[in-house]
């Protein structure tokens, strides 16, 4: 017996109506399920996963080497001063959403630890900076926007990390930033489109057909 969600049910039907196999239409479900759930959310994976993260670091590791002075080393008490502006200001509070916090608190690493690779992390109620490395402005950008209510680096992240440089740093810089999130193939936007059962149908079968043909490629390849 199938078991679909409140969306997949109804895309089921629609795609036995096209003539779509029991198996194929459960197929269909599967992907308007998915894809409902990833426009709601805002979101392209699930809360368990951050399979992006390597592509945000390099995009901001790129826009970084063309600002270096937002990395550039500031003083415990700078730190504390520019981090309370963030969060007392309107741009930071109307983006926290409501999984995120309006007051987190600024905590520092009690070690300095070189060589390190973390910067900082932060938890819904907090930011923690790293003294060898992680005092700077977009450091404390980037901690700040996981605590806006985005504890992965998902979509919302991304928009808002994107609106928090722009205020805080400069609107050249945040261009800067997006146009490597295109370089590095990360997505700034989820789809609003879900595919017709037709659409999704043919498209379907295209992938079918490449990955036979991808399939027997390899195989031939094969030493005998």
């Amino acid at each position: 017996m199938r078991v679909f969600s409140e969306f997949g049910y109804d895309a089921y039907k629609e795609g036995l109506a096209v003539g779509m196999s029991g198996d194929i239409a459960e197929k269909y479900a599967n992907y308007v399920t998915k894809k409902t759930r990833q426009i709601k959310r805002n979101r392209l994976q699930n809360s368990y996963v951050d399979s992006g993260r390597n592509k945000v670091y390099q995009s901001e590791f790129a826009t970084e080497r063309k600002f270096p002075e937002a990395r550039e080393g500031m003083s415990q008490k700078e730190i504390t001063k520019y981090f309370n502006r963030i969060v007392k200001s309107k741009t930071y509070q109307s983006l926290v959403t409501k999984s995120g916090n309006t007051n987190p608190r600024l905590e520092f690493m009690r070690e300095i630890r070189y060589n390190v690779r973390t910067a900082g992390n932060a938890t819904w109620s907090r930011v923690r900076l790293q003294p060898s490395c992680g005092m700077n402005k977009w450091v404390v950008l980037h901690e700040l926007a996981h605590t806006a209510g985005h504890m992965n680096h998902d979509i919302g992240f991304r928009q808002t990390l994107v609106k928090l440089i722009s205020r805080f740093l400069g609107t050249e810089v945040a261009k800067e930033l997006k146009r490597q999130f295109r370089a590095h193939k990360v997505k700034m936007s989820v789809s609003q489109t879900i595919k017709s059962p037709l659409k999704w149908l043919e498209d379907y079968e295209k992938m079918a057909v490449l990955r036979s043909k991808t399939k027997r490629a390899i195989i031939e390849a094969r030493p005998i």
